[in-house]
């Protein structure tokens, strides 16, 4: 999210495609309980801006990604409690080998995997894997909706929970009378098969996700049991908060069983003093361009037509009122300070210190005096704040050693995991396998979807063998895509729980 950053001689950015990088940084996070390490991912890449990726590779800014999954086993082998959050896309990964992909790594982390879910947006991307477009936006949650009912059926449908056996005498290792294919028939897919992977410890990962449009949000309140804001303020993180707890309260869920973690970048001293030459020092090595070519891949928008050091002209421009938008959210980031003059370089430096996340930089009580806001139901009553770093792995260094000790003497962050070396939902929400109220119980062995009203009348043995459908006769008109997509999310943060 830093563009830029690592030019610092003390950066070790430059090292990411190493094990020792991410394994190093995993036991930082547990060293200082860090609830988990969020990755985030997308395919191809950001060219937007002056109609090409050459600004992003010239800065080093969000490019060379490695596949997030490899990583997080490593990861996890280094660890006892750190759980993992790695994205993958509905659009693009079929979902018979997604639910596999998320199936090993929860076997092999003992539980402790999260899959972001996302719909992918960028034109790039589909463009690398065979598109000549993006599905339009209301579409891609439709599809969206009805793979998720697919991956319910191979996680929970498919294999009995005690269906692994072992039995030496007889010969069994896996009853085949607990062990039955999902047949699946909708509108975008087909799938006849078994999982091809025995019941994880948590059978069905913990579900993240991060869209932000009354269409993404819709799909959080039924999906979802953790929610990432990209959100600037604290009375937009209440609103949106408010709202999916609202809609989820509708779909028959417990409110509070939605958790909430907006993004945050801090920058933290042991003193204010001490915060604010690290800003100083930040500042210095910022990156304005490759902060324009993160804005552009984000919006759609290529601020290269915008002189570097005049007020951006907006006069006539298609997507006037899109990009306005964004700098009205930017300026209500910055206190003080005056929203009507933008420059591409203002906004390019505001893109490569925090983008539209809150940037507090103080001493660690003051960080915490915000972390402490954000949780508390006055403020945006947000169930914790997930870090961005600026550097590393001074960043990392700095909440660990500084802000969690200051979090834990205040009583809002906890001293050890509420289960140590147990599963990330236990972790999250206290227990290992999904909700009863959640939309996935519906899905449960032996059950394969929720009785549909017209099933009503039927006898309960004939709905138990039928298929859900769920979806296939819900789908919203596609519309165009929105002309400023939810922001991605920086590659690597941490989540922090508060109590």
């Amino acid at each position: 999210m830093a563009a830029g950053q690592w030019r610092k001689p003390e950066d070790i950015s430059r090292t990411k495609d190493t094990l020792k990088y991410y394994t190093d940084l995993a036991k930082l996070a547990e060293k200082g309980k860090v609830s988990a390490i969020f990755f985030a991912d997308w395919y191809a890449g950001f060219e937007i801006y002056g109609g090409s990726m050459d600004a992003m590779l010239q800065a080093g800014h969000q490019v060379a990604h490695l596949d997030p999954l490899p990583i997080a086993a490593a990861m996890a082998a280094v660890t006892e409690s750190l759980s993992i959050a790695v994205t993958m896309s509905t659009s693009y990964v079929n979902p018979y080998v997604l639910a596999r992909h998320y199936s090993t790594l929860d076997h092999l982390t003992g539980g402790r995997v999260a899959w972001n879910i996302v719909t992918s947006w960028a034109k790039s991307a589909a463009n690398a894997l065979g598109y000549e477009d993006v599905v339009p936006h209301d579409e891609r949650y439709a599809l969206a909706d009805e793979y998720m009912d697919v991956v319910y059926k191979l996680w929970e449908s498919s294999w009995a929970p005690d269906s692994a056996v072992w039995d030496m005498e007889k010969g069994i290792a896996y009853d085949p009378s607990k062990v039955k294919k999902i047949e699946h028939k909708g509108k975008y897919f087909n799938v006849s098969g078994r999982n091809q992977v025995h019941p994880s410890p948590q059978r069905t990962p913990v579900l993240f996700q991060a869209g932000a449009s009354k269409t993404g949000t819709a799909f959080a309140a039924k999906h979802a049991e953790a929610v990432f804001l990209n959100t600037s303020t604290l009375s937009q993180a209440k609103q949106v908060i408010a709202n999916a707890r609202a809609i989820a309260k509708e779909g028959g869920r417990d409110p509070k069983s939605l958790k909430f973690f907006p993004c945050i970048v801090p920058f933290i001293g042991k003193t204010e003093e001490e915060a604010k030459e690290k800003y100083a020092y930040a500042l210095k090595y910022a990156d304005p361009v490759a902060g324009l070519g993160q804005f552009s891949g984000y919006t759609g928008i290529d601020m290269a037509q915008f002189p570097l050091d005049e007020p951006i002209n907006l006069t006539g421009h298609a997507q006037a009122g899109a990009i306005q938008s964004v700098f009205n959210a930017l300026a209500a980031s910055e206190e003080g300070q005056d929203g009507s003059k933008w420059t591409p370089r203002r906004l390019g430096i505001k893109m490569a210190l925090g983008g539209l996340h809150p940037t507090p930089v103080g001493s660690a009580e003051q960080v915490a005096d915000v972390f402490e806001e954000w949780s508390s139901e006055l403020g945006a009553d947000c169930d914790g704040l997930n870090v961005s770093s600026v550097t590393n792995p001074g960043s990392w260094t700095d909440v660990v050693e500084l802000l969690v000790p200051e979090l834990q003497k205040r009583g809002i962050y906890w001293n050890d995991y509420d289960v140590p070396g147990g599963t990330f939902r236990e972790n999250l929400l206290g227990t290992k396998h999904l909700r009863d109220d959640h939309y996935a119980s519906n899905f449960k062995w032996p059950k394969e979807g929720p009785v549909q009203k017209e099933e009503a009348s039927k006898q309960p043995e004939e709905v138990a063998a039928m298929p859900t459908q769920a979806t296939e006769g819900s789908h919203a008109e596609p519309v165009k895509s929105e002309p400023v997509p939810a922001m991605a999310l920086p590659p690597v943060q941490a989540a922090i729980k508060v109590q």
